[in-house]
């Protein structure tokens, strides 16, 4: 019986409760009964709804923590996919930053190759001696100069030069077999790699004024080549090393507007993400 139902009898039962407490000798023993019967029927039906609504708490408050326990369950879930995410994404930064270097060993390659086949159409012709006596075919008059004149060295050479001696240590020289190719050959298909690689001998010589200009040369002169991403990238790093973090998270942000596809993106978000 609900509480409603209940109440009812509640209501029944004052006037008889009232009849027997007011004047006892106008009410008869089975009213009495009758009193004493309802008394302990609402007793038990009050025990009852106290029972029951100790059920539905108990019950509410089972559900709750079942519900508690599922919320748990799926954020240690999403705390889980999240850490694998990341985990994957550097797995994946890794591989490209693997491919780009195997890339890069076979450029290499190419490069001496073509510096390889610049010397040899820039080496001089064999002379063969002409038979004593003998006027070779077409010998200039008497009086011209026959001095011979090498070829200048072509662009693969220097670059392949530069490259060699940046890797033994030889900063400043590097960097003038790099300025050599920039300005004898300044639409080569090496020339911005020559300019960032200009940059990485100042960067080397801790020449940082020097550096950064030169990097911000080839992102300026050369915005679609491969090596512009890096070179930011680069400007933004040596920022940082002078502790300007506000311009350094500018620049990181713009490998990120500029360049999203590349590596030095999600580098420059984990840079951001670990500035102060």
């Amino acid at each position: 019986m609900n509480a409603r139902t209940t109440g009812a009898r509640l209501v029944r039962l004052l006037p008889l409760v009232a009849l027997v407490a007011t004047g006892g000798c106008f009410a008869t023993r089975n009213d009495v009964r009758v009193v004493q019967t309802d008394v302990a029927s609402l007793r038990m039906e009050m025990v009852r709804n106290d029972a029951q609504i100790r059920a539905d708490l108990a019950q509410t408050a089972s559900s709750l923590k079942t519900a508690t326990d599922s919320l748990t369950v799926v954020s240690a879930r999403t705390v889980s996919i999240q850490g694998d995410v990341r985990g994957e994404t550097r797995a994946i930064l890794q591989q490209l930053l693997q491919i780009q270097s195997m890339l890069g060993a076979g450029s290499q390659a190419l490069q001496r190759l073509r510096a390889d086949m610049e010397a040899r159409n820039n080496a001089p012709a064999a002379v063969v001696p002409p038979t004593a006596g003998a006027v070779p075919s077409g010998t200039p008059p008497a009086g011209t100069d026959t001095g011979v004149v090498m070829n200048t060295v072509g662009p693969a050479q220097l670059y392949e030069n530069g490259r060699a001696q940046l890797t033994r240590g030889s900063a400043s020289t590097a960097r003038m077999l790099f300025q050599e190719l920039l300005s004898k050959y300044p639409t080569s298909d090496l020339a911005p790699e020559a300019q960032y690689y200009i940059a990485a001998s100042l960067e080397r010589e801790k020449n940082i004024a020097g550096a950064d200009a030169a990097y911000a040369a080839v992102v300026s002169k050369y915005p679609t080549h491969e090596k512009a991403p890096n070179a930011l990238y680069k400007r933004a790093s040596l920022l940082l090393q002078q502790k300007n973090n506000p311009e350094a998270r500018k620049l990181f942000e713009e490998v990120i507007t500029r360049y999203p596809q590349s590596p030095e993106a999600t580098l420059a978000a984990d840079r951001i993400k670990a500035l102060p």
